[in-house]
């Protein structure tokens, strides 16, 4: 099928996915929907990303300031800085998979130059992927 509108059509299909896929390769799929979802944010909609500093005692687009660290000098917490890096880290594939007990994925650890680093479980870069997509949608209208 044709896109008619590439950017959302993308999004809202990359999302269809991450909702619906049920398979044993969830967090593969997951890493790759996020690839995709932090490409096009950071190449068409960075500047539209929030300021917004990422709190210390909530998440923010699933990223939790309890598990990110920003010790270097180019770093800030800052919610555009912080994608930015994610993408980075994505796209660069300094990406560490954590295991729970019973050998499945419990967590990703993603870095970026600087000592960035942050951490996600599987429900919170969900939230990443569900955040990301919202706002190139609703900023492509």
């Amino acid at each position: 099928m044709e896109y008619e509108n590439i950017e959302n059509d993308f999004v809202e299909r990359t999302l269809k996915l991450i909702r619906e896929y049920t398979g044993e390769f969830e967090v593969t799929l997951l890493i790759n929907c996020c690839l995709g979802l932090l490409v096009l944010p950071k190449e068409k909609h960075l500047n539209s990303i929030p300021d917004e500093e990422i709190p210390l005692e909530r998440s923010l687009w699933g990223i939790s300031r309890e598990r990110l660290s920003v010790d270097c000098g180019s770093c800030g917490y800052s919610l555009k800085d912080v994608i930015r890096r994610i993408r980075n880290g994505i796209c660069h594939f300094k990406i560490k998979t954590i295991p729970d007990g019973s050998e499945e994925i419990s967590t990703l650890e993603i870095r970026d130059r600087g000592n960035f680093k942050v951490e996600f479980n599987v429900s919170q870069m969900r939230e990443l992927a569900e955040s990301l997509g919202q706002h190139v949608i609703s900023h492509n209208k």
